[in-house]
């Protein structure tokens, strides 16, 4: 058995090579790519490919973003429960090769109800891929660097997302510019993410440490697995993280989704045009992962040396903050939509790193995949809930009342964290 080793000053477990851990970030950006890439260009299908009229964009990116999170509900806890039966190198390559198909499905279809199948392909790839790197991540990382690593792997998500906010986003305009149809616009930005999820496909499958089934679970079947990972909600502290994974699920969907409604809505509404409001989501996506980056460290820290729920105490009240904010801005291009924009984005990252690194640590080992699989499955529900929500609000009250509804969920939540009792529930044996 090899010892313990190093990546850029973290500590990896045993039999983990610093080239793992490069492949893991080096598939987070590939990754991030695509998974920003299709929310923030999805509003350009609905217009260009699906001709739908401004006032049910809402409530189709509502569905949308729905039926995708139904399905992560649930294949979540059965798609962890696999990594931990048959490997997750396997489950975590598979699952970027279906969503690439999900993606390439999308531009080719001309009714919603054809997105809708291109969005349920693409949603049960994300599950795996979501579930798994929460898993390779309790695999590879040492509990004391957990918090470090998931703030690098921020950042790197983050430079995904840039790419993607820069290039995708502008890419349509770019090409429209240079005598392109509108429809082959939209195939070519779709077909450059393809490409990307390859890319990423091939780096995970040469790059990830070679597994197989996990020591002392193989012999279980996987519905076993799942009644296990249930179980596990009698326990205080994964009954918290299931909670704070429902926010952290509810925070990250409602940024991918209703930025870019947003920002061309309002553009629509003053008359600058969708073009112009969908280069203005780029601009605010890129501010927000610059923030994001900036602050990973500081999370990071905190998440390492402070205790995991004075951590996520702390996240959740920047996140009702920040997405709360949003109800004072009127221009999305101002100053003030700027800061907003920076502010969501600490509360945010905060509230997903915090929740995830109390998910690793409360997990117990032997069936570690299949509670951080649950985890996957209550951020899932949360996204879903939101996103439905958040269409019948933003076409009936307010163009960021999406937002307003996000800060809403975290103060819920952080309300529930610092309950008199919560606060004593680590109080089992660290997963290790």
């Amino acid at each position: 058995m090899a010892a313990a080793g190093k990546f850029a000053g973290m500590s990896l477990n045993r039999d983990v090579r610093p080239v793992n851990a490069a492949g893991l970030l080096l598939g987070v950006c590939c990754l991030a790519f695509c998974f920003v890439g299709l929310n923030m260009v999805q509003p350009w299908l609905l217009e260009h490919h699906l001709n739908l009229p401004a006032s049910e964009m809402g409530d189709a990116t509502g569905t949308l973003g729905a039926i995708g999170q139904i399905i992560t509900v649930f294949l979540a806890g059965a798609t962890g429960a696999l990594a931990d039966q048959k490997g997750r190198r396997l489950v975590l390559t598979l699952g970027v090769v279906v969503m690439a198909l999900g993606i390439l499905v999308a531009p080719l279809v001309s009714t919603l109800s054809g997105l809708i199948v291109s969005r349920t392909i693409f949603s049960i790839g994300r599950t795996a891929v979501a579930a798994c790197f929460l898993i390779v991540v309790a695999d590879y990382v040492q509990e004391n660097s957990r918090g470090k690593w998931n703030a690098f792997q921020g950042v790197t998500f983050g430079v995904g997302s840039i790419v993607a906010a820069v290039v995708i986003v502008g890419m349509p305009k770019w090409l429209l510019e240079r005598g392109w149809d509108v429809i082959d616009a939209g195939y070519a930005t779709h077909f450059l993410m393809v490409g990307a999820a390859g890319v990423s496909a091939l780096v995970l499958a040469l790059m990830l440490r070679a597994d197989g089934p996990r020591e002392g679970v193989d012999h279980e079947g996987l519905w076993a697995l799942v009644r296990q990972g249930v179980a596990q909600i009698r326990h205080p502290g994964v009954r918290l993280a299931y909670l704070a994974g429902f926010a952290a699920g509810a925070n990250m969907a409602v940024i991918g989704t209703y930025l870019s409604l947003w920002t061309t809505g309002h553009a629509v509404a003053t008359g600058a045009g969708f073009a112009q409001g969908l280069a203005l989501a780029g601009v605010l996506m890129v501010i927000i992962q610059l923030v994001s980056m900036a602050a990973m460290p500081a999370i990071g820290i905190l998440n390492d040396r402070a205790r995991p729920l004075f951590a996520l105490q702390v996240s959740l009240a920047f996140a009702v903050a920040g997405y709360g904010s949003t109800f004072f801005v009127a221009d999305p291009s101002s100053v003030s939509g700027q800061l907003s924009a920076g502010l969501l984005s600490i509360g945010q990252s905060a509230v997903i790193i915090s929740s995830q690194v109390f998910v690793q640590a409360e997990a117990p080992l032997k069936v570690r995949g299949t509670v951080i699989g649950f985890y996957t499955v209550c951020s899932g529900l949360g996204a879903a809930v939101i996103l439905k929500l958040s269409g019948y609000i933003y076409d009936a009250w307010l163009l960021t009342g999406p937002f307003v509804l996000t800060s809403a969920v975290n103060a819920a939540v952080l309300v529930f964290a610092i309950l008199p009792g919560v606060s004593m529930t680590r109080q089992r044996t660290p997963a290790g």
